[in-house]
């Protein structure tokens, strides 16, 4: 083979290496579909090892969520990469992504920046193994996104890879403004009350 020739091949395998292992993380370019560029292989359809839960099943705007990744019990897996982000149904359109990671921390976890939203997504900052990844997350100030859930990928290597692992949904917790407003119109009934007392009495 002309020495041309293999420079040309060896060129193109780096190339390709460079464009589709990302052990830092740094992969903006997935926070739509969330799909790894792992060609030629396509992700697993086998039930995932692996479990996404949240410290808590509702949320009001501006709580701060712990989010777990980890490995199911009794299992040896262990995953290398990963990419999280929390999104809404509101209004029967895909909402993406909702809220900011928090307590980043930096050597372990690399921040996306998903639709010009800071620290919207996260995933690894490097390729090592491991069984859990805990995040904390500061759900939005608005009440627009309705119930959220987290969607994650789970890369165990480089030819398997779980895409589409949601957790439960969250859901918006709204009794603060109704305690609020109970509180209000029984406050201003009892004014009210109190008014009609003392116009009786003079």
């Amino acid at each position: 083979m002309p020495l041309k020739a293999m420079f040309f091949m060896l060129l193109c395998v780096c190339c390709v290496d460079r464009c589709v292992s990302f052990p830092n993380g740094s992969v903006a370019f997935s926070c739509g579909n969330m799909m790894p560029v792992h060609p030629p292989f396509t992700p697993s359809t086998s039930s995932p090892p692996f479990t996404l839960s949240t410290s808590s099943a509702t949320y009001r705007p501006g709580d701060v969520i712990t989010v777990t990744l980890a490995v199911v019990d009794n299992s040896s897996s262990e995953f290398q990469g990963f990419l999280l982000q929390a999104r809404s149904r509101a209004q029967q359109a895909l909402l993406w992504p909702v809220g900011k990671f928090t307590n980043i921390n930096a050597s372990q976890i690399t921040s996306l920046h998903c639709k010009n939203i800071e620290n919207s997504t996260v995933s690894q900052a490097s390729g090592d193994k491991r069984r859990e990844v805990q995040l904390t997350w500061e759900a939005p100030s608005s009440r627009n996104y309705g119930d959220i859930y987290f969607s994650a990928t789970l890369v165990q290597d480089y030819s398997r890879f779980w895409v589409g692992l949601n957790s439960s949904s969250l859901r918006l917790d709204s009794s603060g403004n109704s305690a609020a407003r109970v509180f209000s119109s029984s406050s201003s009934a009892l004014l009210f009350i109190n008014l009609l007392s003392v116009s009786v009495y003079c």
